[in-house]
């Protein structure tokens, strides 16, 4: 997020020259019952099976929906399954779908639905980075090497399916929140491509709001379902212009233009002590961990655990929390955020100790950081506090250990997609939670075949502990696996956490009945708008 003002594309400024003329009417002719809320980069994807980066899940969330859903509570609640069974194992779930629900196209919502969805998510035509959400699931990595039929869904009548997974693990029905699990239409998803946003415009959720419109790289335009099973929303519709820039950002909410954005720290003091958006500054806690990767795939340095320690020693977390976080978001000892199962207040990682980190830097053959290759330290644009971050990291690795840092802007999809490529050599970065348990953090992240390890750290004794955890029915044992697992991460130094996240926004005072949760803001079908 630049708080400078940058060159608009013509589409953008189209969009914002619309916003700026007309206040309180949005394009879907919905006058002021219209949510406005920015994206902060055009969606990567319109698939659900596909996407794998915040801001697309949050608009997707409003057009699809799976078998089950978070609630306010952070407690997993029914959705298009109206109750589901587990059998004594723990390997079979048994879900019956709620009747009466229909796609937005029309098409009603049945078992074979489920099936179709599921399968479609794992097919190799999709080329998916994140079917690892549905491999517990019997079956699924033979559909990813392209076997037909997904063993582990059956289909016990037209409004019941039971879902068989490898091993029982207490966390796995919270997989199916992640967008992976949503049921989309056979009528508008093809079993081998990706969803087009022409095709979800068809109709093929069953969510609170319909794609009306996606100027590309500008602008998306939901509309309210009035059909939707749970009833219609409150509103009319949600306008989400693509705006990149922090500062426009922020500027478009001052002049009215805006009902929710995002608050940056340079501007928080500021509004804190303006008499009219002071009370409009909310505090959103998150499940999520901001966080620096260390490669060890593509960055040899990095295979010497001292040379990642060194690192680690020499990082100033509280002084990143001073300047950057105005001391609004607390330093992460552990990745595992606060409010998931198994966070230890008491944990304590690596402590800043610049002594410490120039002997061990020299112990690995780099003494004052002579003879050690530039880093480059890749991140996403558009966040002023991440500049500032990478910034002080540039300053207190040239200091305390004589290395250089080379800041490497980056635009959100190609970042994305040169992580997943295990293509960037040091990052900095965050891990938002899937779902509400430690496995998604430590054996996702950090186990040698975990689907989101990007770090090349690979542990034998640490992958054991994790897989001892994920299938454990015990959950004092689960936790205290986990926590050993974290001892084992924390001093080997794959990544270094460093600060949790906390979201803080403007909020309108037009806008009320806000539903959120540790995973975000929960779809706006309660929302209402008092303009």
């Amino acid at each position: 997020m630049r708080f400078r003002f940058r060159l608009l594309p013509p589409a953008l400024a189209a969009v914002l020259l619309t916003l700026g003329g007309c206040a309180h009417h949005s394009q879907d002719g919905s006058s002021g019952n219209t949510l406005r809320v920015p994206m902060l980069a055009a969606p990567t994807t319109f698939d659900p099976a596909t996407v794998e980066d915040g801001t697309t899940i949050d608009m997707l969330q409003q057009v699809f929906e799976g078998l089950v859903q978070w609630t306010p509570d952070n407690k997993i609640a029914p959705a298009l399954a109206e109750k589901w069974e587990v059998s004594p194992d723990g390997r079979t779930y048994t879900f019956h779908l709620r009747p009466g629900v229909k796609f937005q196209d029309g098409h009603p919502v049945g078992a074979q639905d489920v099936y179709y969805s599921l399968r479609r998510a794992l097919d190799p035509g999709l080329n998916s980075s994140v079917t690892n959400y549905l491999e517990d699931i019997v079956g699924a990595k033979d559909v990813e090497k392209g076997t037909a039929e997904l063993k582990g869904v059956k289909v016990v009548d037209p409004m019941t399916v039971a879902i068989t997974i490898s091993k029982p693990k207490a966390y796995w029905i919270y997989t199916l929140t992640y967008p992976t699990g949503y049921i989309v239409s056979q009528a508008e998803a093809q079993p081998n491509a990706r969803l087009t946003d022409a095709e979800v415009a068809q109709g093929a959720g069953t969510g609170p709001f319909k794609l009306a419109r996606y100027d590309k790289d500008a602008r998306v335009i939901l509309a309210a379902n009035p059909d939707y099973w749970g009833g219609p929303p409150k509103i009319a519709g949600q306008e989400r212009p693509v705006v990149i820039d922090a500062g426009t950002r922020h500027d478009l909410y001052v002049r009215g233009q805006l009902d929710i954005v995002d608050e940056q720290k340079d501007a928080l003091d500021a509004d804190l002590k303006d008499a009219r958006l002071k009370d409009q500054v909310k505090f959103f806690p998150r499940a999520a961990t901001y966080y620096i990767g260390l490669n060890q795939l593509k960055f040899p340095p990095f295979k010497d655990v001292r040379v990642r320690q060194a690192l680690a020693y020499a990082t100033d977390k509280k002084k990143i929390q001073d300047v950057v976080l105005r001391n609004r978001l607390d330093v992460a000892q552990d990745i595992l955020p606060e409010g998931i199962p198994g966070y230890d207040p008491k944990f304590q990682g690596i402590p800043y100790d610049p002594t410490k980190a120039k002997a061990l830097l020299a112990q690995a053959g780099y003494p004052g950081g002579k003879g050690f290759p530039t880093v480059p330290i890749f991140y996403r644009e558009s966040y002023p506090d991440l500049d500032k971050t990478v910034d002080l990291l540039r300053q207190m690795w040239q200091q305390n250990l004589g290395i250089n840092v080379e800041a490497r802007r980056t635009e959100w999809g190609a970042l994305l997609a040169q992580e997943h490529n295990n293509a960037l050599e040091c990052y900095h970065i965050r891990w938002a939670a899937d779902y509400l348990d430690p496995q998604d953090y430590y054996s996702i992240l950090l186990t040698t075949h975990g689907g989101e390890n990007h770090t090349g750290y690979s542990n034998p004794k640490y992958d054991a502990l994790c897989a001892q955890a994920d299938v454990s029915q015990n959950p004092k044992a689960r936790m205290a696996l986990y926590r050993q697992a974290a001892r084992i991460a924390a001093d080997e130094v794959p990544m270094i956490p460093l600060y949790y996240q906390k979201d803080i926004e403007l909020v309108s005072p037009a806008v009320h009945d806000l539903e959120d949760s540790l995973m975000g803001h929960l779809p706006y079908k309660k929302l209402t708008l008092a303009r």
